[in-house]
């Protein structure tokens, strides 16, 4: 019987459980959830803080804070989430939804705004003082929006608000009106206030009348007020009052839930009731009132709990009685409780197809659905979700605005979108009906289970059957023949057919298509089967048809064995019930003797009788999955056999095996349940509980973490495990090869237990926790070595205190100090010295413990013995005494050692004293070397007047625009620039041209419109940058691809680049706003840059172009005036440090006559002399010699020599010998490690005067500069140098060389190159008149955005100005001058410039620099020059600022001339077809964005157009 018992509580805890049918649409929120309203498609969420707009199916819309636009705060990013400013918590206490509006207020201030539906994060009215401040207390009220405008509001208040200030204008209850976006209470009367502290649950209106529920902190039944609606005015009428009794066995007076509903025409209140500090399994209540009772009521007792400015003037006049007040009491329907449960926490009622359905949700996180009959009776409830955090369900609970299926309920920090029926688990008409779920029906033409939405109506009024159509299913009847048949009868009995009706009936087994048996009848039809073909798994589809309508059913063999409670409802189902076991078999399992209707014979169901017991159990938290064999404790246990089980209230109460052992003990077996407060009855009456003891049914454990998780293999450590529900495990359980079942100590959160001891180490060994019989996996512990203690130490030996140290090997055990336990033995006594920090280091750790010592006398180590225990580990320490006898053996060695030393220190004296005299003449003679260099360097700085000439015969070398934009466009394309300017520049064939032009010419203007439409185009590039294979470089080409497309519009380009801005700093990623426009990681960013660059390059010609070739020229002529290593390509006079070339002796300048060879006939034209001087140094090299020839010619003459360098030679020309001079040649200079030493003009000794003669025929030099490491020039290695200095290859003595010695060369350089760096740097930023338009209108525009991101620090908005001019563009002209002039950049002017482009940002930095003796020399060089820098800029940017602002009238004005310039410039088709080359790689995810974006359907459409002409493009490119 007890296994009877079990098999019953087991089948009805699987109904209980929901199985994974529900839908899965849930959002879940960073802050708990205050409030939740429902509009007509929309659902709208109030959190702390924030507000979220969802559609129906849960998809987020938007998310908003509780001030306008401000969104950034309550959206979450992919790395983690944002952070807010949580110095106030502002919580939502009332949230409504009416006519597209959502009204929230809020706890700060009292605040209440409207926004709407489609602009959420635009408020359009705002009010305080409307609402209270205690999150704990939220308001009521709602709104009629139709003539006249009201809102009710409901609001508990105190004396002081939340920040202690006296509350003076809030009112508790009030009426009011919208007066310029204002919310306010426009009568005296239309107000009342509170007498005693009270919570309100909910308000509505109904019937012309105000209805209001609350309940009384202080004590006392719940209430519910009346208030009249007045249609003259807007006032406030208290009606009457009514106390709410809703009692079990005692009041329950505190109201969580409550619902308005109705049926047939009746209105009802619905509410969760609790009491208030009494927990048991009848803790909570579901009670329903009649509205309409409620309505008639009159009286005078809403005085004893609220008051208006009236109610005091006539106090002296009316004195109201209310002694009458004590007895208005209403009852709920049918005067009694309707549900009793132990943990009920939020209540939502609805009417489906005549029947009311209740939706309760849980303190622990479960949702409840209970039906309610005609008699007002509520089912049992069925478990349809559960929330895995178990965390209660939150009050409010609503249906889906747009599909009925389905309703909303939330727990604090989450929402789902759940599913009400399961209509589909059903398998035939009877279980369908059986189930007794209004939701669900028989479809008859379907043949299943469904809802009534979900059936074709159009079939027949009566295809769908529910339990609320007094209509039954198909009567069938299924009995065997014989061995090998049986015969199946089925009878119409629903009223579908009359009599002499014809109809057929039909036969077939599911999944067959052959049917069984088809016949006409009249009443009956009955089909005889061979029990051969047929087994429990078969299910019979029965159909009946009659003219146009249709009855059927479904006939499982299987469904027999499930039914074990009744003979009726087996027979009735088509079954066979056996009286002698009281069980329902199949007719193709049936017993001998089966009944019939009349002779049914029911098990008997054992009655309880009356006991009374007072027991103990070992525990109150059992499992949902029962618990067996559960001791118990008590007295008058021998004649118990039963105990009874009682939960919810509309649930039959369960009974409880008892198996005594004797008078006062007893096992106990609880079933399983799902999670809810239950009571053990102990005192039964034989149908009534008097006394329970509370059962709480919790779910399975959880584990979550294990720590620590590497015990050692000597056991012993003690190990915790983290978790849920822990407390109720049966046993703990450590499994590897074979389970051990270990000591545990539990609690809910956390279970703890001594590991094991282990044989292997690196083993992993699993830890499971069984739940009656269950095993759940709760991780693995990883088992690792015995840790090794190696020595220990006295370190401080102190007064009466000792410290130990003890070295361990370090592991990775991570061992606590709380781990160890240290024992000292010491002088035939034990003591404890606890340990107090453990230190680690690389290789060693160490363990530090103190005691007091015994004595005062000093610790002995060699009598000391350490013992380390680790759990059951344990290790001893002492020292050894042959360490003595080593000590012994050191002082007699040490007088020997000393003596050795002493003769070695004697000869080490007499030789030293011989090197100490050599090094003295030689740093003599280094120091006089260094005093030298230092003077000639001096003298040469105030000696050299560094007049350097720049060379005016020939105009400044500007690029055009196209040259100039291709360049700054695409600098990445060094090596097929020719190729790519030629498809942007020449009039090459378009890609479009075939044999259909206009059909090309109507799909680039459809492409070209895309790109115009600002809105698609924002939505395609923020689609394009978060696709993580859309490069820096992808990002740079599109933002160049997408500024040639605009050349001629740049009015949109400007308001595209706008709007991509602002999104850029709403973007959560840019939390240091200093940054922003620092870098180039976005198309906008370089977008800025092309834009810069297109409309300030006339400023660049006209104002800066000329200093700027000015610096360049004379940066050139100040590097190449000193010598030039041609392999490093490090020189004597530069600004760069790194550059500076010190290893170099003497040199002088050598004067070459030159002479250029005979001038071809079309070269006649031109007069000039075929000879000229060229000043070069001794130390060039013939290669350098050559440039300095053709550069000199070019000076002079003002345009170029007609062979390059590379197609000429020279030849020095003495008497009449002619010498070819080359790089290397036979007589060039090889050291040993076969270095080759380039040839000079001193190698040649040619002197001032030579005659060149320069031969036009390609240059035979054997020069692999591309392999430096087997030439050197001037720079050479001390062993080269050595080398060279004794072959006699360098004459001269040579020279101590210390780079710092050499660095007033940079000096030199930076005073020679001074005034074109002033003169350049003051056409940047010196205004003369108004500044360009370009540049006034970016900054007007930064300065905007800063003030509305209430940007109070002036130092971001200097940076976001220097990041967007200075840095993006100036700069980039600075460094790069071969983008504006037609020269060539080497990588000696590089270097300098860019110590000038420093020198010119710094000038810009907000940091004040403290620069010190051991700064950069970059840094140095321009130090007392910054500050004046600084002031001129602060001067400029304070001139663009009071400069007259750009009219939108002379911006557009200006863009659309620089469009004008720039009109024919580009191919307009090349860079459209570049741009659809990124949207044809990403096509899927831009259609995905396109498509959850409305309004820009038509977008989608002609994307997809132009896509199919591409694609039909390829299919014939051929042609």
């Amino acid at each position: 019987m007890p296994h009877t018992l079990f098999s019953i509580s087991l089948l009805v805890f699987s109904f209980f459980i929901p199985g994974p049918v529900y839908t899965k649409d849930f959002h879940s929120f960073r802050y708990s959830i205050n409030n939740i309203a429902v509009g007509e498609q929309r659902v709208v969420v109030a959190t702390e803080n924030c507000l979220y707009l969802f559609d129906h199916t849960l998809h987020l819309l938007s998310a908003v804070g509780q001030r306008e636009n401000d969104s950034t705060e309550c959206m979450e990013t992919d790395g983690g989430r944002t952070s807010l400013d949580q110095t106030i918590t502002n919580y939502n206490m009332l949230l409504l939804v009416y006519n597209e509006t959502v009204l929230s207020c809020w706890s700060r201030k009292g605040i209440c705004n409207e926004r709407g539906l489609d602009q959420v994060e635009k408020i359009s009215t705002y009010s305080e003082n409307v609402v209270y401040c205690d999150p704990q207390h939220p308001a009521v009220g709602f709104v009629q929006y139709t003539n006249p405008f009201y809102l009710f509001v409901a609001t508990y208040a105190h004396e002081r608000d939340c920040k202690h200030e006296t509350v003076t204008s809030l009112k508790h209850v009030s009426l009011r009106v919208k007066d310029n976006g204002k919310l306010i209470i426009d009568l005296v009367d239309s107000f009342a206030f509170v007498k005693n502290a009270m919570h309100f649950v909910d308000g509505f209106l109904w019937e012309n009348h105000l209805f209001f529920s609350y309940y009384l902190l202080n004590g006392g039944y719940a209430r519910m007020a009346v208030l009249s609606k007045m249609f003259n005015r807007i006032a406030i009428e208290f009606q009457a009052r009514v106390k709410l009794v809703c009692k079990n066995k005692e009041p329950l007076e505190v109201i969580l839930s409550s619902t308005k509903f109705s049926i047939s025409g009746k209105h009802f209140w619905a509410g969760i009731f609790t009491s208030r500090n009494k927990i048991s399994a009848e803790n909570t209540a579901l009670c329903i009132f009649d509205l309409t009772a409620i309505k008639q009521v009159k009286n005078n007792c809403s005085d004893e709990d609220f008051t208006t400015d009236e109610d005091v003037k006539n106090m002296a006049v009316n004195h109201v009685d209310h002694t009458s007040c004590v007895d208005n009491k209403q009852l709920p329907v049918n005067e009694r409780i309707t549900l009793t449960h132990g943990n009920l926490s939020a209540v939502y009622a609805v009417e489906v197809n005549k029947r009311i359905v209740f939706f309760l949700g849980t303190g622990n996180g479960q949702v409840l659905k209970v039906n309610l009959d005609a008699m007002m009776t509520a089912s049992c409830p069925e478990v349809i979700d559960v929330f895995t955090n178990e965390t209660s369900v939150f009050r409010t609970i609503a249906p889906d605005p747009v599909n009925s299926s389905y309703i909303y309920v939330a727990t604090t920090n989450q929402i789902k979108r759940i599913k009400v029926e399961t209509c589909i688990r059903f398998n035939s008409c009877a279980e369908c009906l059986s189930a007794q779920d209004p939701y669900c029906g028989w479809c008859h033409s379907e043949k299943r289970c469904t809802s009534k939405t979900e059936c074709d109506s159009s079939a027949s009024a009566a295809n769908w059957v529910g339990i609320a159509n007094n209509r039954t299913c198909l009567e069938i009847n299924a009995v065997p023949i014989d061995n090998t048949q049986i015969n199946i009868t089925v009878r119409e009995n629903t009223g579908f057919i009359t009599k002499n009706t014809s109809w057929i009936c039909t036969f077939e087994k599911l999944g067959l298509k052959t049917k069984l048996c088809t016949e006409q009848y009249e009443m009956a039809c009955s089909c005889l089967l061979s029990t051969n073909t047929l087994s429990d798994k078969d299910q019979i589809i029965i159909e009946i048809t009659s003219r146009n309508a249709i009855r059927t059913e479904i006939y499982q063999f299987e469904r027999c064995s499930r039914l074990q409670s009744r003979c009726s409802e087996c027979i009735n189902s088509g079954c066979l019930w056996c009286n002698k076991d009281f069980k329902c078999r199949s007719p193709l399992n049936p017993c001998n003797n089966y009944a019939n209707l009349t002779t049914c014979m029911d098990p008997s169901t054992p009655v309880i009788s009356e006991y009374q017991v007072n027991i103990s159990l070992e525990l109150d938290r059992i499992s949902v999955f029962g618990k067996q064999n559960m001791s118990i404790s008590g007295q008058h246990l021998e004649n118990v056999s039963k105990l009874v089980l009682i939960g919810t209230s509309s649930c039959n109460p369960e009974q409880v095996d008892v198996f005594p052992i004797n008078n006062t003990h007893a096992k106990i077996s609880f079933p399983p349940s799902h999670r809810e407060i239950k009571g053990l009855c102990l005192n039964y009456t034989g149908s009534n509980c008097i006394k329970a003891k509370t059962i709480y049914y919790v779910s399975p454990p959880v584990c979550f973490q294990i720590s620590p998780n590497t015990p050692w293999v000597g056991g012993g450590r003690k190990i915790s495990i983290f978790g849920r529900n822990l407390d109720i495990l049966d046993k703990l359980l450590i499994q590897y090869n074979e389970g051990k079942y270990l000591q545990s100590n539990c609690s809910s959160a956390s279970c703890s237990f001594e590991a094991p001891t282990h044989t292997a180490t690196d083993t992993k060994v699993e830890v499971k926790i069984l739940v009656n019989n269950d095993k759940i996996n709760c991780g693995t512990l990883l088992y690792k070595p015995n840790p090794t203690f190696k020595s220990f130490s006295v370190l401080h030996d102190v007064n009466d205190e000792v410290e130990f140290q003890i070295k361990k090997k370090n592991d990775d055990l991570y061992v606590q100090k709380n781990e160890i336990q240290v024992k000292i033995d010491y002088i035939n006594s034990t003591y404890d010295c606890p340990v107090h920090n453990i230190t680690q280091n690389a290789d060693e750790s160490t363990v530090l413990c103190k005691m007091r010592k015994p004595s005062k006398d000093k610790i002995k180590e060699n009598k000391v013995k350490v013992t380390i225990i680790m759990g059951n580990f344990t290790k001893t320490l002492e020292i050894k005494k042959d360490r003595l006898e080593l000590y012994w053996f050191i002082l007699l060695v040490i007088p020997l050692l000393l003596i050795v030393i002493l003769a070695a220190c004697f000869i080490t004296r007499y030789k030293s004293k011989q090197l100490s005299n050599k090094l003295s003449k030689q740093v003599e003679l280094l120091e006089c070397q260094i005093r030298q260099e230092i003077r000639d360097g001096f003298a040469e700085f105030q000696m050299d007047k560094l007049d350097l000439k720049i060379q005016t015969t020939r105009t400044i070398p500007f690029f055009d625009y196209k040259h100039f934009a291709l360049k700054i466009l695409f600098p990445e394309l060094e090596g097929g620039k020719m190729d790519f300017s030629e498809k942007l520049f020449e009039n090459i064939p378009s890609p479009f041209q075939s044999r259909r032009p206009t059909e090309d010419k109507e799909t680039l203007s459809v492409l070209k419109t895309l790109f115009e439409n600002k809105s698609f185009m924002i939505h395609l590039i923020h689609t394009l940058e978060k696709q993580s294979s859309f490069t820096i470089k992808d990002r740079c080409m599109f933002a160049s691809f997408l500024t040639i497309a605009f050349q001629n519009n740049l009015v949109y380009l400007t308001e595209l680049m706008e709007d991509l801005i602002r999104h850029l700093m709403d973007q959560p990623s840019n939390k240091h706003p200093k940054l922003l426009l620092r870098r180039t990681e976005s198309v906008v960013e370089k977008l800025l840059t092309n834009w810069m660059s297109t409309c300030l390059y006339g400023f660049l010609r006209e104002n800066v172009g000329e200093p700027l070739y000015l610096l360049v020229q004379t940066l050139n002529q100040s590097i190449h005036k000193g010598p030039i290593d041609a392999i490093t390509c490090k020189a004597l006079y530069t600004l760069n440090e790194d550059w500076l070339l010190w290893q170099i002796s003497e040199f002088n300048t050598v004067e070459l006559n030159v002479n250029f060879p005979v001038i071809h006939e079309n070269e006649k034209g031109r007069n000039d002399s075929n000879c000229i001087k060229v000043l070069v140094l001794d130390c060039d090299t013939i290669g350098q010699t050559r440039e300095k020839i053709l550069q000199t010619y070019l000076d002079i003459k003002g345009y170029p020599f007609v062979n390059q360098v590379s197609d000429i030679s020279i030849e020095y020309h003495y008497g009449q010998t002619h010498k070819t001079l080359l790089d290397i040649d036979a007589s060039s200079v090889i050291f040993d490690n076969g270095i080759k030493k380039l040839n000079t003009i001193k190698h040649y000794k040619l002197e001032n005067g030579a005659t060149i003669n320069v031969i036009k025929d390609k240059c035979n030099d054997v020069t692999d500069i591309e392999n430096p490491q087997l030439y050197c020039h001037l720079v050479l290695s001390d062993t080269e140098e050595n080398e060279a200095s004794e072959n006699g290859h360098v004459k001269g003595k040579q020279k101590f060389k210390v780079k710092e010695l050499y660095l007033t060369k940079l000096l030199s350089t930076k005073v020679a190159i001074h005034t074109p760096v002033e003169k350049l740097f003051r056409s940047i930023w010196t205004i003369h008149g108004r500044p360009p338009v370009a540049i006034k209108y970016f900054f007007d525009f930064l300065d905007a955005q800063a003030e509305n991101k209430k940007v109070s620090d002036p130092d971001v908005l200097h940076i976001w100005k220097t990041n967007s001019l200075p840095l993006r563009f100036w700069i980039n002209i600075l460094k790069n001058p071969q983008f504006v002039f037609d020269i060539k950049k080497t990588a000696l002017l590089d270097s300098s410039l860019s110590v000038v482009a420093q020198a010119f940002m710094d000038g810009f930095s907000l940091a004040e620099h403290q620069l010190g003796k051991s700064a950069p020399t970059n840094k140095l060089l321009y130090a007392k020059d910054i500050p004046q820098f600084k002031e001129e800029i602060k001067a400029y940017y304070k001139d663009i600022r009071d400069s007259p602002a750009v009219s939108p009238a002379e911006l557009k004005e200006f863009l659309n001339l620089e469009s004008k310039k720039h009109e024919h410039e580009f191919k307009e088709d090349m860079p459209l077809l570049e741009l659809y080359k990124y949207i044809e790689k990403y096509f899927d995810v831009i259609m995905n964005t396109l498509a959850s974006e409305p309004e820009l359907k038509d977008e989608s459409r002609q994307l997809l157009q132009v896509k199919a002409v591409f694609e039909d493009k390829k299919k014939w490119k051929w042609e």
